[in-house]
């Protein structure tokens, strides 16, 4: 497994960037500032950037999962997750804290537009302990965005995905895939009714707050990436179609194509670009003709960082566009928050999140 790590850290910076940068502009018109909001590409990359976590998140656990119980003879649930409490937790809880109890106190990180972002303080208890307990993913449909802090929406998304995904394993070893499918069409079918027709025996308030969390819990994009990671640990014929470097290139120029032109699928939208994701990152993950395409240190390095990156980077965004307001200058924002993002998640990386680390790797 260790081989494929530089190609996919590069990928988690990727995306990581496509976030940051839908970000910026929608930062940038809820300050007031001219900005290129209304553009599809802004738009959609941004949740598109956490499809492509997601798809790598499902394609990575299911391969270690797959590694350990084929080197090992079995799962071990208390190391498993173990390892995931210790590289997700810490950071998780400090940006929620720190969203919680002291950006509100500071008047330099508020927000001027308060349709996105409401008053945290209003219902700060009750909607702490969705954070607290990681269920962001409803608290966020219930009680609105909370600045610097929604982002966890995703992490509490894969911490669930996590509950029960290593149990698969263990108990349907041979069906995994079955099971897979079998999960992706019960997501469509559970979006399809609460999107498409109204439910009489659940009130109209309920139907939104479960509507909001089906549109964020995208087990789909997860397990389609675990649906492809026993394609290639079993060798499935359908790999070596993949593994076309015609099937490569068309995938990766599609891909970008669409993502530029900002195209939407409608219900099926993310489910067809995690396809295409899932398709690049087995590519850049094990096609021996393609491993080394995206490798380099630099990369390499600001992937191994992602996690902080994707957590820290609305306190730089805001430093930026608080910068640009007084020097008058919006050329600036873009590259004062890519700097300072960088700068804080590599601190982070090396005096915080490297304690925890260090204990994570007793339990590889």
């Amino acid at each position: 497994m260790k081989k494929i790590y530089p190609n996919l850290n590069s990928l988690r910076f990727i995306a990581a960037l496509l976030v940051i940068v839908h970000h910026i502009e929608l930062y940038k018109s809820l300050f007031g500032l001219n900005n290129y909001w209304n553009i599809p590409f802004f738009q959609v990359i941004g949740k598109l950037g956490v499809v492509l976590f997601f798809v790598l998140s499902g394609f990575l656990i299911t391969s270690l999962l797959l590694h350990e119980k084929e080197s090992k003879g079995a799962i071990s649930i208390k190391n498993f997750y173990l390892r995931r409490v210790l590289r997700i937790w810490p950071l998780y809880y400090l940006i929620v804290f720190l969203g919680f109890f002291v950006y509100p106190y500071i008047p330099f990180f508020d927000i001027p537009d308060k349709n996105i972002f409401p008053d945290v303080l209003q219902h700060r208890f009750p909607n702490i302990f969705y954070y607290l307990s990681i269920f962001a993913n409803v608290g966020i449909p219930i009680y609105g965005d909370i600045p610097y802090t929604s982002q966890t929406w995703s992490i509490a998304t894969e911490e669930q995905f996590y509950l029960f995904w290593p149990f698969l394993f263990i108990l349907f070893p041979k069906k995994s895939i079955r099971i897979m499918i079998t999960f992706i069409i019960g997501y469509w079918i559970v979006k399809f009714f609460f999107n498409y027709t109204n439910i009489p025996v659940i009130n109209d308030k309920a139907q939104q707050i479960i509507k909001g969390f089906i549109f964020y819990f995208n087990i789909n994009c997860m397990a389609l990436g675990g649906i492809f990671a026993i394609l290639v640990y079993n060798k499935n014929l359908i790999i070596n179609i993949i593994f076309e470097r015609k099937v490569f290139f068309i995938t990766v120029i599609s891909t970008i194509l669409l993502l530029l032109f900002g195209v939407n699928f409608g219900f099926f939208h993310y489910d067809i670009y995690a396809l295409l994701f899932a398709i690049i990152i087995v590519n850049l993950a094990c096609n021996d003709d393609l491993k080394s395409v995206l490798e380099n240190k630099v990369t390499n390095y600001l992937g191994s960082i992602s996690y902080g990156i994707y957590m820290y980077h609305f306190v730089a965004l805001t430093i930026a566009i608080r910068a640009s307001i007084y020097f008058k200058n919006l050329w600036i924002i873009y590259p004062i928050t890519f700097l300072l993002t960088f700068v804080i998640s590599h601190f982070s990386y090396k005096y915080f999140e490297s304690f925890f680390l260090k204990l994570k790797s007793k339990f590889n």
